[in-house]
């Protein structure tokens, strides 16, 4: 007691009770003389070398293993180290917890009570390789086609186009303005269409010809790094080599070896290319193999700064808030859809003629989101859809979706007129008439305007049942006719999980 006692008097003032919460933590109360009453909050920023700390730490690593998907989520951790930011499958309210200690200190850590937060910026990729799930994990390749991906790049390898020798260029590269395509953060179906980036192994007794995605073999000759193309390989000249060998360097990438001359193809990020060398220079990278096939392969897309929030609780855990989608709705006065997209990702859809009207939807800086199809003392019929962000709902346990709704002018039931869907196969923009759609308005919850006031009315809809999707979109569909043209409004919309509201009220 005397002991523990003296060690803080010698402490500062500043750090007095953080001395005295962090001997209870390790050497427990006596007599209740150590009372933890600090709520503290923290702003971190990762750094560049607490991206590969995070990654090697031995709490995530269990974590990523336990994911039993055959080390594909390990694969993803790993890559953090490299990419220095969060894919997919890497998610920071997942995997930040158990690096907290590190990130605040050892006894700021132990000082924080229930109610502290620690904010962390970090960096992340919302989409990423699904999680190398079409990855080629074979110690050699078969006979096929592959997408061939730089280790660590976000685009695929392309070939030279229509000239006779050259390196293989990173799709996007200026030198080969037709091989550009990014593909961005979007779902890319590894099928014939992507015949552009798809490079063929073609069996060869023990070895490959590889055919390059501008229709042409590959080949070297014995004293030069680039590659040689050429629709026919029987007529080759002297010291040029076509034979080519496809193993597994243990590490998720393949070295694609010329078998004559030991050549391996590797990527250099300095010229954005691939070329055919004996030793691996400084900087050099493998590349990874992806089948053909029908499942779809999402490339990272660039990665977004975000601040993840943690509270701890009263039982001790700390918890990232979960906002799957928080808008206000009321930073942008605009009519034009595009606009509307860009700044809020919300897609206005219009289903059928929508008469003389140039737009229903439209943004507000008052209202938010504001629909109506009156012009000209005219009521005009219209079916006319307002489509959420897409939400990533796969690590959520029970999604509560919020927004507060004003409404005049409509027909009754309101029910016909403002209705709300939700879908988790809507593709973008453009494609409503596509998804598959659940109205579910008859769920929503609280009070919903009767139209005698512009006030707004605080509605909430439990998504629950969508919990674990990962492409999560609710839509406000506004349908009007020559009797009734309501204006109806919505803003302030949150998801997020339903304790978090608990919390805030």
């Amino acid at each position: 007691m005397k002991t523990r006692y003296i060690i803080c008097a010698l402490a500062s003032a500043a750090a007095l009770t953080a001395c005295e919460d962090y001997t209870e933590h390790h050497f427990g109360k006596d007599n209740q003389l150590w009372e933890a009453t600090q709520v503290n909050n923290h702003n971190i920023e990762l750094l560049d070398a607490n991206y590969a700390d995070l990654a090697a730490n031995a709490d995530n690593v269990a974590l990523a293993l336990a994911a039993n998907d055959d080390s594909a989520t390990y694969r993803e951790l790993l890559s953090v180290a490299e990419l220095k930011y969060f894919r997919k499958g890497i998610s920071p309210e997942e995997y930040l917890p158990a690096m907290l200690m590190q990130l605040v200190g050892t006894s700021q850590y132990h000082c924080m009570t229930a109610g502290s937060t620690i904010n962390v910026t970090c960096r992340v990729a919302t989409d990423s390789l699904a999680n190398g799930a079409a990855m080629v994990e074979a110690t050699s390749v078969a006979a096929g086609k592959y997408l061939l991906i730089p280790e660590g790049e976000e685009q695929v390898l392309a070939g030279s186009g229509d000239v006779s020798y050259g390196y293989a260029y990173l799709s996007g590269s200026a030198n080969f303005p037709e091989a550009v395509t990014p593909l961005g953060a979007e779902a890319y179906a590894v099928d014939e269409a992507s015949s552009k980036w798809l490079w063929e192994f073609v069996k060869e007794d023990d070895h490959y010809l590889l055919l390059a995605p501008n229709g042409n073999y590959v080949y070297l000759d014995d004293t030069h790094n680039s590659f040689q193309y050429a629709d026919d390989l029987g007529d080759l000249d002297d010291g040029s080599q076509a034979w080519w060998n496809a193993t597994a360097n243990g590490d998720g990438t393949f070295a694609i070896t010329n078998v004559y001359n030991g050549k391996t193809i590797l990527y250099s990020p300095q010229y954005k290319s691939a070329g055919a060398y004996a030793e691996a220079a400084e900087g050099m990278k493998g590349i990874r193999l992806y089948k053909q096939g029908t499942i779809n392969i999402i490339i990272d897309s660039a990665p977004e700064t975000q601040t993840v929030t943690f509270t701890l609780g009263e039982d001790g855990v700390w918890a990232a808030k979960s906002d799957y989608l928080n808008q206000a709705l009321t930073a942008l006065a605009s009519t034009d859809a595009e606009t509307i997209y860009s700044i809020y990702g919300w897609s206005a859809e219009n289903v059928g003629s929508l008469g003389e009207l140039t737009y229903v939807w439209s943004a507000t800086t008052s209202y938010g989101l504001k629909a109506s199809a009156f012009k000209n003392s005219i009521k005009w019929p219209t079916d006319a859809w307002m489509i959420s962000p897409s939400m990533n709902l796969k690590k959520a346990k029970a999604p509560l979706f919020r927004f507060e709704e004003a409404q005049k002018y409509a027909g009754t039931p309101l029910s016909d007129y403002l209705k709300v869907y939700v879908s988790t196969n809507y593709a973008g923009r453009g494609t409503q008439a596509s998804a598959d759609w659940t109205e579910v308005t008859a769920d929503l919850q609280g009070e919903r305007s009767d139209g005698s006031t512009w006030d707004f009315y605080p509605i909430s809809l439990d998504l629950s049942a969508y919990a674990g999707k990962e492409n999560v979109v609710v839509a406000f569909r506004y349908i009007s006719n020559d009797t009734y043209a309501a204006t109806w409004e919505f803003k302030n919309v949150r998801c997020a999980e339903a304790t978090e509201f608990e919390t805030n009220e």
